[in-house]
């Protein structure tokens, strides 16, 4: 049907069927075919035969003036979508916490350098499979991934986990502690990682019972500031505690088990309306610090 309209419009503007097919560079029995085509489909001639030329009928008036309106619609839609691709093309939406931005912002810094046209947007990262599929971020990195066909995942990185107190408390001066003694803990203890209190939940009722404290918080953030003001000890990943211990805080190694946080990057499996999903994939597929 668009090319009907087409041939139909140009037939009108040159009142000739010989001139329409040489400005739309086809043979006028092609031409003569998709206008007795059209006139099969709206019920009525379009044209009359004028000495060399044609005059547009009353019911082609009618019809001009709807495929003009046609056509212009066509052509605003085609501007839109390719607006509306190009920008996305630009633009990559990140659903990330805090805690894992800090360690990958080195990285996200290199993709920048590589890809200075794209803009990365960092979202918090709450329920990043629902995020992911109701379009509100493009791209997720966590390690709380809730199975979905379509969506796939792409491993990161293993992170450690250490425990954190504050300088002056009765377990500063060791190196490493097993998680069995975790139940001899006096201090509230605080973990960021959801699936790392669910497994304490399952390895000790004691230990469970340290984890209810009258102060909660998910941001590593708060919960690093926490400690500081001797409000209880934590679990954080050991590259964040690095960066923060000193003085004033000590990081406990966690041994039998050591817990240990898998960063995973996933997306939608159908991303192809957007290629700075893929460019992002490939750059962390291939990344080399």
């Amino acid at each position: 049907m668009f090319r009907q309209l087409e041939c139909f419009i140009q037939i009108c503007k040159e009142g000739s069927f010989t001139k329409a097919a040489e400005v739309l560079m086809t043979s006028q029995p092609t031409l003569s075919q998709q206008i007795r085509s059209l006139e099969v489909e709206v019920g009525t001639p379009l044209f009359e035969r004028v000495g060399r030329g044609v005059k547009i009928t009353a019911d082609g008036e009618i019809l001009y003036e709807k495929a003009l309106s046609v056509m212009r619609l066509i052509e605003e839609s085609k501007k839109e979508t390719y607006e509306l691709r190009n920008a996305r093309a630009n633009k990559l939406s990140i659903g990330i916490s805090p805690m894992d931005f800090f360690c990958l912002a080195p990285r996200f810094l290199k993709f920048h350098e590589q890809y200075p046209d794209i803009t990365l947007k960092f979202t918090s990262a709450e329920n990043t499979s629902q995020q992911l599929l109701n379009s509100s971020i493009d791209i997720g990195i966590t390690d709380n991934y809730n199975p979905n066909k379509e969506i796939h995942l792409m491993h990161l990185y293993k992170e450690e986990q250490a425990l954190v107190v504050y300088a002056d408390h009765p377990w500063a001066d060791r190196t490493f502690v097993s998680f069995q003694e975790l139940e001899d803990l006096e201090s509230p203890l605080f973990v960021g990682d959801i699936s790392l209190i669910e497994h304490l939940h399952t390895f000790s009722a004691k230990i469970a019972k340290s984890l209810q404290s009258k102060f909660e918080s998910t941001s590593t953030a708060i919960l690093l500031s926490m400690v500081l003001h001797k409000m209880g000890v934590a679990i954080l990943p050991t590259f964040l505690i690095e960066n923060f211990s000193g003085q004033q805080l000590k990081m406990i190694r966690l041994v039998a088990p050591t817990p240990v946080r898998e960063i995973k990057l996933i997306f939608k499996k159908y991303h192809y309306n957007n290629p700075s999903v893929q460019k992002c994939i490939d750059f962390f597929l291939h990344y080399e610090a």
